[in-house]
């Protein structure tokens, strides 16, 4: 289990290097999910062990997301979600991001290449039709 609250941290911290001013993450409608499993190739290997990603009955599903999110937000990574839990707030810095990811021995590029990949299928997935816009 400790390896999926460092797959929290990589997200998290990966998301707060790529957000920019945007410091708001989606955490319904699957959106996120699919942005995990589009950005997939992007994980360092040892992320990808602990990611799954199912094709369910309500769409794409990373099986991990509700416990990865539940640690960043027990971390105070994220803020606590909203009251509709339609999205949740990053509380890192790109400063402590940078921090978490040198614990972890990732590269800064290449967490910004992933929370860039992360963030480009989100808001892809955000403007589809047959999305509900997240918004309150």
């Amino acid at each position: 289990m400790d390896r999926l609250h460092d797959v929290a941290r990589l997200l998290i911290s990966s998301l707060a290097l790529a957000s920019g001013e945007n410091r708001q993450i989606p955490t319904s409608h699957g959106i996120l999910d699919r942005a995990i499993r589009d950005a997939y190739a992007q994980f360092p290997g040892w992320a990808q062990d602990e990611i799954h990603i199912a094709d369910s009955r309500v769409g794409w599903q990373c099986v991990e997301l509700p416990a990865i999110l539940g640690w960043a937000q027990a971390a105070e990574l994220t803020s606590a979600p909203n009251p509709y839990y339609r999205r949740t707030e990053l509380q890192v810095s790109p400063r402590v991001a940078r921090v978490l990811l040198k614990r972890l021995g990732v590269p800064e590029e290449d967490a910004k290449r992933l929370g860039d990949a992360v963030m480009a299928s989100i808001q892809s997935h955000q403007n589809e039709p047959n999305e509900v816009a997240i918004a309150d």
